[in-house]
């Protein structure tokens, strides 16, 4: 049933991508395509990830998201070509002791996981100014070095609390279900966490996983 819901993701993705205009693409590797679109102030509100000429994942910002993605001309990918890295800044205004208001702005990184479309181990400051060492691992600034398939959110994290829902690249069910497919060994937690309302769920999805 699950594939249902990434059908029709699938579908609203293609769809979006053709629609998709004023764009502008970089290789990452040999066969690792990112594109961006919906320019805004020289950010992006969308990316798509293509491996071999195929769509991966698009993903998409809300008009009232306060992150958009940044063009990287030189993304980093690991050496079997699983993964690559995907930057957003977050941007805000900060209140002044004076009433006047500051632009606060924050990077982030993330990776895809060009297999599933999975955006994970998103991180901030240090960690963005790492690289691949040969085993695959990334290696920062900030220690330790991690291995990705070791940063994967988990429906379990966001039921028990450890990770909360956000309007964030990597905070979205779309994305929970990419890094964790429902199964006998998660449902429990997917229930709690859906019944609990962490995230909104469309019809759709809820017939798919719950059957009604």
């Amino acid at each position: 049933m699950l594939s249902l819901i990434f059908t029709s993701l699938a579908t609203l993705a293609s769809t979006e991508y053709a629609k998709a205009d004023s764009a502008k693409s970089v290789t990452a590797g040999s066969n690792i395509t990112l594109r961006y679109d919906g320019e805004q102030n020289g950010r992006y509100r969308n990316v798509s990830v293509m491996k071999h000429g195929k769509l991966v994942r698009r993903m998409t910002l809300g008009d009232r998201s306060y992150f958009l993605f940044e063009y990287d001309p030189d993304p980093a990918t690991s050496p079997d070509g699983r993964y690559v890295l995907v930057s957003d800044v977050e941007s805000g205004e900060v209140g002044m002791p004076d009433g006047r208001g500051s632009l606060h702005e924050r990077q982030y990184c993330g990776f895809i996981d060009t297999r599933s479309g999975c955006l994970l181990a998103r991180q901030t400051g240090q960690f963005c100014g790492g690289q691949f060492n040969d085993a695959g691992a990334w290696v920062s600034p900030a220690p330790p070095d991690l291995t990705l398939a070791d940063g994967r959110p988990t429906a379990e994290d966001y039921a028990s609390g450890r990770l909360s829902s956000s309007d964030a690249p990597d905070g979205s069910l779309d994305n929970l279900l990419r890094c964790d497919p429902p199964g006998p060994g998660n449902w429990h937690h997917y229930r709690k966490l859906i019944d609990a309302g962490t995230f909104e769920v469309t019809p759709l999805q809820r017939e798919a996983l719950f059957g009604g």
